[in-house]
């Protein structure tokens, strides 16, 4: 924090006797909340703070912090960082601690002050703008207007939330050796995973939502090693994560969907043939929604997750063809053999180490640029078989046999299980029928609902 930066470099005298060496008291006339008294005779210097509202104030604009919807945010000086709000709480505690220190104040008044600054920057961060801002995308000392494509300096009062720990390349010269990577693994829709990249820097959803899909047929084509590869240059360790598609469904989901908070672009590595009965998260999650967020030892919440997702297969999951899914669904083939020891040399000779190193400040621009482009010219999947793999939904197929008239939920639950078991399950375990709570919200969409003394019918 800068408040503990500068009292570090301040030499604060505590004496009479330091004024011999050198040291002032020239630092109190810039703090309103900080008196002196000098006491010459007893060869002493003492401080008092003598306002705790205008030392918080103080505290919290110097070191411009704020704390709001269960988040923290501390301005880094390119934009608003996010962090658990227990993160500010203990650099303010740090913060606070050094300052006493160094003014000599009681245990007391430390106390007193970790205390009282807490609740006072919960009220003051209560008009801090936490929203995205999709019209524009931060980095290391740049902002980029996505819709001038003008990059300038940061502003702080614009509050731009969370962005790229690194400089982007303003010269607009082309990553060839990653363009040409990439062409080389997935052919003609290679555009496309480019401008999904180029979706990935943006805090909306409102282009292609759902997930990206790479599908590997025969296996060990290397595309998992292109994908991590290229996804920590172009967005940095932090931004990118890792989730697990079979989790976005039942009572995992809750704390999945943590995972994605912060983040750009979510990775699986392997969902080859997940069955997803419920896909009311994987909806909420790729449709700029509201999704509920559980964390470890913090209190629920909602959040609008805006990360993109890329998802590793060698066979696609198992998606049951009801609420669009179809839509959601972005499916790119791999277009290269195995990669054996003699593929994978020839690869190192195409695509050198150095090259892709020496474009990586390139990749950013050149995404969001291909982005730009398949948004004018609505790009989609280049023979897409996404029909081809999406399966009849059980519930859907089930709902088709029953007869008209009012029916207990429990009988009709019960009837759904058996013919799911008969129809559609598969001698994995976890195969089972959605859970009767799913079923039961899944019903209310369909039916109409009535509760009685003898129970729920529909």
């Amino acid at each position: 924090l800068r408040s503990v930066i500068s009292f570090k470099q301040n030499k604060v005298p505590l004496t009479y006797d330091d004024f011999n060496d050198g040291m002032s008291l020239g630092f109190v006339n810039n703090l309103d909340w900080l008196d002196v008294t000098v006491k010459q005779k007893e060869n002493q210097i003492k401080y008092k703070v003598t306002s705790i509202v205008s030392f918080a104030e103080w505290l919290i604009g110097f070191d411009s912090v704020a704390v709001k919807d269960d988040f923290g945010y501390i301005w880094n000086g390119s934009y608003w960082q996010s962090m658990p709000v227990k993160n500010i709480f203990n650099m303010i505690d740090v913060s606070i601690l050094t300052i006493a220190d160094k003014l000599q104040l009681s245990s007391n008044k430390k106390r007193e002050l970790q205390k009282d600054v807490k609740p006072i920057l919960i009220e003051q961060s209560r008009e801090f703008d936490n929203t995205p801002k999709s019209g524009y995308i931060a980095f290391q000392n740049w902002t980029l207007n996505i819709n001038t494509n003008n990059f300038f300096k940061p502003k702080k009062e614009m509050n731009l939330i969370d962005g790229f720990d690194f400089s982007p390349d303003e010269t607009g010269k082309l990553p060839d050796t990653w363009i040409a990577y990439a062409h080389y693994m997935f052919g003609n829709n290679a555009d496309f995973l480019w401008a999904w990249f180029g979706y990935a820097f943006q805090s909306n959803m409102n282009w292609r939502q759902g997930a990206l899909f790479l599908l590997d047929p025969i296996g060990g084509t290397g595309k998992t090693h292109f994908v991590t590869k290229i996804t920590q240059a172009m967005f940095g360790e932090k931004r990118v994560g890792a989730f697990k598609l079979k989790n976005l469904q039942g009572n995992n989901a809750r704390f999945e969907t943590a995972r994605f908070v912060g983040k750009s672009i979510m990775i699986d590595d392997d969902a080859t043939r997940v069955r997803f009965k419920e896909d009311d998260t994987f909806k909420s999650i790729t449709g700029g929604g509201l999704s509920p967020v559980e964390r470890k030892g913090v209190d629920g919440t909602e959040y609008r997750i805006t990360s993109k997702m890329i998802i590793n297969v060698n066979e696609m999951p198992i998606f049951n063809n009801a609420g669009a899914i179809k839509r959601r669904l972005h499916i790119i083939k791999t277009q290269v053999p195995v990669a054996t020891a003699a593929e994978i040399a020839r690869r190192d000779a195409l695509f050198t180490e150095e090259d892709l190193e020496n474009e990586i400040p390139r990749l950013a621009t050149y995404a969001i640029e291909m982005f730009q482009k398949a948004v004018r010219e609505d790009w989609h999947v280049k023979n897409s078989i996404v029909d081809d793999i999406v399966a009849q939904d059980p519930f859907v197929t089930w709902h088709e046999t029953l007869e008209p008239g009012l029916q207990k939920s429990s009988d009709l639950y019960m009837d759904y299980t058996d013919f799911y078991d008969t129809k559609f399950a598969s001698k994995n375990e976890d195969d089972k029928p959605m859970s009767v709570q799913s079923w039961g919200r899944k019903m209310a969409n369909w039916n109409e609902k009535i509760t009685t003394r003898e129970g729920k019918f529909y």
